[in-house]
């Protein structure tokens, strides 16, 4: 079984991209059977401000519970995930001692589990694509990968460098942040994501290479091999151009990356639009990687599939 470990259905057209067509159930079904893939992990966008361009605000579908709600036809092609933000709640209506703990500085920290109940009534198996743009070790994302891991859901995230004008979790070189946040939260499955992450493949890194899709060989282990050996909690998703150039940039070193991390990666595509020209290369690369021998079939299959059955606890 092939499993997309992630895409969505979400109006993420920008000022640039106003002529793109937003991808639609009907487009991400399609989608999959022309490419071969049996299913597809959906995560909903559009809790945390920092993913938002304008045109979701008032497009219709793109609301979260539009989201979690796919027609009938569509839905046994879907896992579902569920959107939270770390920064969600507040202590409302303020007791003299809840005035006393903001006076103080004392960070209330939100109680998730009444949504986390509710996204598990509707069948949802995890939470993501996490977008909100804070530290990676953030007391705010602590507690929310926490509460998540009491119910078994796996948190898949965007990570970038640090500063403000971006979106994800940050880290900064080195990945000291994103190693306070695995020792914290033993029991929650991290699935890390984006340019912050697939920087660290590389051991000899600058700030900017966070940010961006860097092309140079790679001479050195990155600190991001080190924490996958370290961390049984870690995994990573190569959708998106940021996991496809992490596996591409130094041919050689991917191919090594992938059969030696086989346990710990899922494949994702990360198709943002509807156009066949939107697509993404990563399941073609794959199986070019098998064809040629390079990777072998249970390579192929625990990256395609069978990690994500594992980390979901789906029915096969």
């Amino acid at each position: 079984m092939i499993i997309d470990f992630h895409t969505h259905v979400f109006d993420l057209r920008g000022p640039g991209d106003k002529e793109k067509r937003p991808v639609t159930w009907n487009d991400l079904i399609e989608r999959l059977d022309e490419e071969g893939i049996e299913r597809a992990v959906v995560l909903p966008l559009g809790i945390s401000p920092e993913i938002l361009l304008g045109p979701s605000l008032f497009g219709r579908g793109s609301d979260i519970l539009s989201q979690i709600n796919p027609p009938e036809w569509a839905s046994k092609r879907v896992v579902l995930f569920g959107s939270l933000d770390p920064r969600m709640g507040c202590v409302g209506n303020l007791t003299d001692e809840g005035a006393s703990e903001i006076l103080e500085d004392r960070l209330p920290y939100f109680d998730f589990s009444e949504i986390l109940e509710e996204y598990r009534r509707r069948g949802i198996r995890g939470i993501g694509e996490l977008t909100a743009n804070l530290p990676q070790d953030d007391p705010l994302v602590i507690n929310m990968f926490e509460q998540c891991g009491n119910y078994n859901f796996p948190v898949l995230f965007h990570t970038t460098g640090p500063g403000r004008g971006v979106y994800g979790l940050w880290d900064e070189p080195g990945l000291p942040r994103l190693e306070r946040l695995l020792k914290a939260v033993p029991g929650t499955t991290c699935i890390a994501h984006a340019t912050g992450i697939w920087a660290e493949i590389d051991g000899d890194i600058v700030p900017e290479d966070k940010y961006t899709y860097p092309k140079r060989k790679i001479k050195k282990r990155g600190r991001l091999l080190e924490l996958l050996e370290k961390y049984s909690n870690l995994y990573v998703d190569i959708s998106g151009t940021s996991g496809f150039n992490g596996i591409t940039r130094d041919r050689d070193f991917g191919v090594a990356f992938l059969n030696e991390f086989r346990e710990k990666i899922v494949f994702g595509t990360d198709v943002c639009f509807a156009g066949k020209e939107d697509r993404r290369p990563h399941l073609g690369y794959l199986r070019k990687l098998l064809e040629e021998g390079e990777i072998d079939q249970r390579t192929f299959s625990l990256i395609t599939g069978k990690n994500a059955v594992s980390i979901l606890s789906l029915e096969v």
